[in-house]
């Protein structure tokens, strides 16, 4: 069990499921990385602090480590000191969305122009994870299936990738195969419970309705919802 969560094959994992273009961001070291075409990525950004500098160096020598190739000859390079962490957020997220604009179909179909609200919510089963305190976790693999409108073809997204391109909104609504959920504002719960309306429910791992598992940006959630025509 212990090799299946070795750094090694936790990077492997991370740059076969990055898509060309893709963004990665390893946790707490100041590095975005994109991957340019098949096992290659290139350091776009560093923060300029000695933590993130030495893990420049641990991550070249760990993703060279697994077959991949780093390109590092334009980093940009960013100075934090005097940056808010809400400032350095949303510089972060103004990156991430240029970036997923790029996004394209094998046909050349820019992924931001799908009907990306009819993206398919996919369980992709179960992976045992390596926590900062070197114990593991059992977390939930899931992906959103978009359909290109051009080809037909069939894209899995990251969910973070979805959300991205998608918006919030995508994300504060859910549709399963008969229903389609969708989150309350604090104003409108407290309307609803306060006019004895009962189409609320607070959501948990399955469909109370119908039984279908639930991906975990919805769980906990209180919604509302409406009942989907079901296709022929």
């Amino acid at each position: 069990m212990e090799e299946n969560v070795t750094p090694e094959n936790e990077v492997m994992t991370i740059l076969e499921r990055l898509r060309d273009g893709g963004l990665w961001q390893p946790a707490g070291l100041g590095l975005s990385y994109v991957k340019e075409e098949d096992k290659h990525v290139k350091l776009i950004e560093q923060e300029n602090n000695p933590m993130s500098a030495q893990a420049r160096i641990r991550m070249r020598m760990l993703i060279e480590s697994v077959g991949w190739s780093v390109d590092e000859s334009e980093v940009h390079v960013i100075d934090t000191k005097d940056i808010s962490p809400q400032e350095r957020h949303m510089q972060e997220m103004m990156m991430r969305q240029e970036i997923a604009q790029s996004w394209k179909c094998n046909c050349g179909t820019s992924l931001a122009v799908f009907e990306l609200e009819k993206g398919v919510w996919t369980f992709d089963g179960q992976q045992e994870m390596t926590l900062p305190d070197g114990g593991t976790e059992t977390v939930e693999q899931w992906s959103v299936v978009v359909e290109c409108p051009v080809c037909d073809a069939k894209i899995p997204m990251e969910p973070y990738d979805y959300g991205l391109l998608a918006g919030d909104e995508a994300m504060l609504t859910y549709r399963t195969k008969k229903l389609n959920y969708i989150a309350l504002e604090r104003i409108d719960i407290i309307r609803k419970i306060d006019s004895n309306e009962h189409d609320i429910v607070v959501l948990g791992t399955f469909c109370p309705f119908h039984g279908d598992m639930l991906p975990p940006h919805v769980r906990g959630s209180v919604v509302t919802w409406e009942t989907l025509e079901e296709e022929e």
